[in-house]
């Protein structure tokens, strides 16, 4: 609680941007990655939902492990989304108002993560198959307006599932308003 003389404490960053940079960077890391996606490939369908989650943020490190297109493809979908996920997590309480309180928080925080998202997969898909020549994308692309749509679909899919992580983040670290203290009314003097 901070004295009338005080400075208010500032966070350094927006609640859920450090959950975001964490995720991205421990769960897309290629290593972890790559064993996550090894328990997860013909799991049920529970693990199918996590694979989505883990694999869409992976980022390479290596170009000839990942081959170029997938390469620039997923550090460019990786690093859009961080980008737009970062700018609107740091302004989502400007943009709800105090009264809407916690729900108002999560819906926003999902929706924006998954706008991030899917406006990342689907600028990362654009870029990636206009620069490559498609005899070298066939393998990844194959026909382009299928590829378009998957990406669309686990880009919106991984924005609901992470923003529903992220908007329960915001929301519990909703900061309540100060009550300010009333000045107390002094009695009326006698004289």
């Amino acid at each position: 609680m901070t004295g009338q003389g005080e400075p208010h404490s500032r966070r350094m960053f927006a609640p859920g941007v450090t959950v975001l940079a964490g995720f991205v960077l421990l769960v897309g890391n290629p290593w972890l990655n790559l064993e996550i996606a090894r328990v997860t490939v013909g799991a049920d369908s529970i693990f199918r939902l996590v694979g989505v989650v883990v694999a869409y943020p992976v980022w390479h490190v290596d170009v000839d492990r990942a081959g170029p297109f997938l390469f620039w493809f997923a550090n460019l979908r990786t690093a859009l989304f961080v980008l737009l996920a970062v700018m609107g997590l740091s302004r989502v309480r400007r943009w709800v108002a105090e009264t809407a309180g916690g729900a108002g928080l999560f819906v926003t925080t999902v929706g924006l993560t998954t706008l991030s998202a899917v406006s990342a997969g689907l600028l990362s898909a654009l870029v990636t198959v206009a620069l490559f020549d498609a005899r070298t994308t066939a393998s990844y692309v194959g026909d382009s307006e299928e590829f378009f749509l998957t990406q669309l679909g686990s880009s919106a899919l991984f924005g609901v599932l992470f923003g529903s992580v992220l908007g329960a983040v915001v929301a519990a670290q909703r900061r309540r308003p100060v009550r300010r203290e009333r000045p107390a009314n002094a009695p009326k003097s006698l004289w």
